[in-house]
C-alpha cells in the first residue's frame, strides 16, 4: 500500500529547509564598502624630463602606483583618466597627476615641475647716431647674457646671423630678435638718433623754394598757413612733407622733380628735429 504525505506537511518541510538554508548565511559574506581614507594606495614619480628647448613641448612625466586595488588609472591636471602613467608632449609648467584604483580611491601627486631652458637676458646696447644724411651710418651693437649660447641675431624681418652688430642704419626705431641655441628668444627695441649737421637754411629751404613755393601752391595764395616761405608753417607740416616726398606724391605738379638725394635730405632734416638752423 502506497503512503502519501498530506500536502500541508510537504509544504512545511520545504519551508523548514529554506529557513535552515537562510540561517546558514551571514551578512559578513557581503563585501563591505572600502574606506578610501585608510587605503594604502600610493602614487610616486618614476621619472621626468624637461622640454629640450623653448619652442617644443617634449617634456615627459612618468608615475607609478602601489597598494590599493589594481588595475590603476591615471590623470594629469584633472584630465580624463587612462591606463597609462606616462605623459608626453608637455611644455614647461607645474603638473598634478592622480591615480584611481579599482575601488575608486584616489591619490594625487602635486607640484611636478618641468622647466624650459632660460631665455637670454638683454644687456645695454651700444648705439651710434646717424650723422650723415646721404649715407646711413648709424649702428646698434647688441649685448646679451644667459640662455644657451651661441646666439643668433636678426633686425626687423631679416634673417638670423651670428653678428650682434647692425651697421649702416638711418635714424629711427629698430627691433632686434636674439635667439639662443635652445630656440629661446628675446626681442630688443632700440632707437638710432639723428645727429647730423644738416641745415634748413642751406640744405632744405632751397629745395622747397624751387619745387614747392609756386604760384597757387604754397606761396600763400591758398591761405597764409600754406605759405611755406614761413618756417613755422614748414615745421608744422614737416612729417607730412617727409612722407609725401618719400612716396613721390609731392611736388604735385612734378612728382619726379626731386632726386633721391633731396628726398633723403628732407627725411634726414625731419628726423633731426626739423630745426631752423
Amino acid at each position: 500500500m502506497k503512503l502519501t504525505l498530506p500536502i500541508y506537511r510537504l509544504a512545511g518541510v520545504v519551508l523548514l529547509v529554506s529557513l535552515l538554508a537562510y540561517a546558514g548565511c551571514s551578512s559578513n559574506d557581503e563585501p563591505e564598502p572600502v574606506d578610501c581614507s585608510t587605503t594604502d594606495l600610493a602614487i610616486a614619480l618614476t621619472s621626468k624630463s624637461d622640454p629640450a628647448d623653448c619652442s617644443t613641448n617634449n617634456g615627459t612625466i612618468v608615475v607609478s602606483a602601489t597598494g590599493g586595488a589594481a588595475p590603476y588609472q591615471f590623470s594629469i591636471n584633472a584630465g580624463t583618466f587612462g591606463s597609462s602613467g606616462t605623459f608626453n608632449n608637455l611644455g614647461p609648467g607645474s603638473f598634478s597627476v592622480a591615480v584611481k584604483d579599482a575601488n575608486n580611491c584616489e591619490k594625487t601627486l602635486s607640484a611636478i615641475v618641468l622647466l624650459a631652458p632660460a631665455s637670454p637676458v638683454a644687456g645695454a646696447s651700444v648705439i651710434a647716431a646717424h650723422t650723415d644724411c646721404l649715407t646711413p651710418n648709424g649702428s646698434i651693437t647688441i649685448n646679451v647674457t644667459g640662455g644657451t649660447p651661441p646666439y643668433e641675431y636678426k633686425i626687423g624681418t631679416g634673417a638670423f646671423a651670428s653678428t650682434n652688430v647692425f651697421s649702416n642704419l638711418k635714424a629711427g626705431n629698430y627691433t632686434i630678435t636674439v635667439q639662443d641655441d635652445a630656440n629661446c628668444s628675446i626681442t630688443i627695441n632700440e632707437a638710432v638718433a639723428s645727429n647730423t649737421t644738416i641745415s634748413y637754411t642751406t640744405d632744405i629751404a632751397p629745395i622747397i623754394q624751387v619745387n614747392c613755393i609756386k604760384s597757387g601752391c604754397h606761396n600763400g595764395d591758398n591761405g597764409a598757413d600754406k605759405n611755406w616761405s614761413v618756417f613755422s608753417n614748414v615745421k608744422e607740416k614737416a612729417l607730412a612733407i617727409k612722407a609725401r616726398t618719400g612716396d613721390r606724391s609731392m611736388p604735385q605738379d612734378s612728382p619726379n622733380a626731386l632726386t633721391q638725394a633731396q628726398i633723403d635730405m628732407i627725411a634726414c632734416w625731419v628726423d633731426s628735429g626739423a630745426q631752423n638752423n
